[in-house]
């Protein structure tokens, strides 16, 4: 069984970056390749901004995203209008609105509804995070 994971709680204001992370460690370690993907809409998408620095008693929660895409192969998509409308924009986009910086957070990726679609269409599940 394939999950889609669809995650719109802010990273600073609930909970639910952090529970969707707790919850893909734990599928992954019973069902590797168990998740598809995840996707970031609404505020959620402030967990791929680069240059976000927590305090350093508490989890840097990008960073442990990225971790976990790198170790599982597990693609991060951030909703692109959500995105750039906080101010997380990829290089590309920096261009597009003739900016000289980019915030967007390595092993994050910028992607239309459509992709969520296209997950929600190829999985058996999609649990959703808020």
């Amino acid at each position: 069984m394939q999950y889609t994971l669809l995650v719109t709680g802010s990273p600073y204001q609930s909970k639910a970056c952090h529970t969707a992370l707790r919850f893909i460690q734990a599928a992954m370690k019973k069902h590797p390749n168990s998740i598809r993907g995840v996707f970031f809409y609404e505020d959620a998408v402030l967990i791929g901004n680069q240059i976000t620095q927590p305090p350093r008693d508490e989890i840097n929660l990008t960073k442990a995203w990225q971790a976990l895409a790198i170790e599982h192969d597990i693609p991060l998509y951030l909703c692109i209008a959500a995105a750039v409308r906080r101010g997380i924009l990829n290089e590309d986009e920096s261009r597009r609105y003739e900016l000289e910086q980019h915030s967007l957070a390595e092993h994050f990726q910028l992607e239309g509804l459509g992709t969520l679609v296209d997950l929600m269409n190829s999985t058996n599940k999609i649990i959703q995070f808020r």
